[in-house]
């Protein structure tokens, strides 16, 4: 009797997990979800659910309309959609550049982070144009939107050619005084291209973007090293060439490690960033004695690569932003001078010391000399 009386208990808290079971067919899965601002700045919020039903010809449901909130837009996507409306399998969420113009636009996204049934780990991505023209497009030679842009974005981020910002992490960068947000950037010109990351002020308005190239640094002076870090270089002693380039090489670092010191002198923070890497050469179009020559190369390449970081640190500092994270290591290491302008911390580091010394090692020039 104790055993029966055990396995009914045991059945009754299944059944309880079921009680608001939903049946695919009965659920509409926003897989992808945008915002837009049109001309006269009414908001424009936009959905696309894939169709569980043998008989539809067309298997992705896509509905855009005008609404005050993104939870009133759900009501509106109802009147149309065969289902019930869920966002916890939201792969992207799409926020058009107009939006991202003006502060405060985060709180638009506070369905997701206030219902548990909705995902936190959404893709967050900023697109050049309009989001719902984007979720509207059908590309014939890849597989479903929504997971055609998942993967995008998290090759890319992989190699590092962009970030890979989810709506939790976006939250924390958000509220973080030390650092301000930063997601990836899309365009769509009939075809959906990463051209980079969208970088913010404290405030949540959009201040610029930088490309590829410009991203690796940004990982680089963040210290998150996972994935590739590919760079192509022109030698400045060998001729440009006439028609293909000559003077063109590229390396991969193989291994990276970085050191950030922080400091205050001078009634301002200062922060020495050392880089050391180990590279591997991918690419030489002109002729080198590596074996003699190696030390020369790798001067190049560091003067190369600090030219470069100091390019992107004067633009940050320009725009007042810190998507490095300068803030995080001010507040860890001179709290008492980071308590007096934490509020204030882009003007604070705009008129800081940021300097990036590289040190660059030959450990491979591939199967050739």
């Amino acid at each position: 009797m104790k055993k029966l009386l055990i396995g009914l208990l045991s059945l009754t808290l299944v059944a309880t997990g079921c009680a608001n079971r939903i049946d695919i067919e009965d659920a509409s899965l926003s897989l992808l979800v945008g915002i837009d601002l049109d001309e006269k700045n009414n908001l424009i919020f936009s959905a696309s659910s894939p169709v569980f039903n043998k008989e539809a010809k067309i298997k992705e449901e896509v509905y855009v309309s005008k609404a005050e909130t993104l939870r009133k837009s759900r009501e509106e996507d109802d009147k149309t959609f065969m289902a019930l409306t869920t966002g916890g399998k939201a792969q992207v969420f799409l926020i058009g550049k107009r939006v991202m113009q003006h502060k405060g636009w985060f709180k638009l996204l506070e369905p997701f982070l206030r219902d548990p049934k909705n995902t936190v780990n959404v893709r967050i991505a900023m697109v050049d144009g309009l989001a719902y023209k984007l979720i509207q497009l059908k590309p014939k030679n890849k597989p479903r939107l929504p997971l055609y842009l998942a993967k995008l974005i998290d090759t890319a981020a992989r190699r590092n050619l962009t970030v890979k910002t989810t709506l939790q992490d976006l939250r924390r960068e958000t509220y973080e005084k030390g650092i301000t947000p930063s997601v990836t950037n899309l365009s769509n010109d009939g075809e959906v291209l990463v051209v980079g990351t969208a970088l913010f002020e404290e405030g949540g308005k959009y201040a610029f973007s930088i490309g590829a190239d410009e991203n690796k640094l940004l990982r680089i002076l963040k210290n998150k090293l996972k994935g590739e870090f590919g760079f192509t270089f022109s030698a400045p002693d060998q001729p440009k060439g006439e028609i293909f380039p000559a003077n063109r090489y590229s390396f991969t670092a193989e291994k990276i490690s970085v050191k950030t010191k922080t400091g205050f002198a001078d009634d301002k923070f200062k922060f020495d960033i050392d880089v050391n890497m180990r590279v591997g050469l991918t690419e030489r179009l002109f002729q080198l004695d590596v074996t003699k020559e190696a030390k020369k190369l790798e001067k190049d390449m560091e003067a190369e690569l600090e030219r470069r970081f100091e390019g992107l640190i004067r633009k940050i500092q320009k725009a007042k932003i810190d998507p490095i994270g300068l803030g995080l290591h001010a507040r860890a290491y001179e709290y008492r001078h980071w308590k007096a302008v934490q509020d204030d911390w882009g003007e604070a580091l705009a008129k800081g010391d940021v300097n990036v010394k590289v040190n660059v090692t030959i450990i491979g020039v591939g199967t050739t000399q």
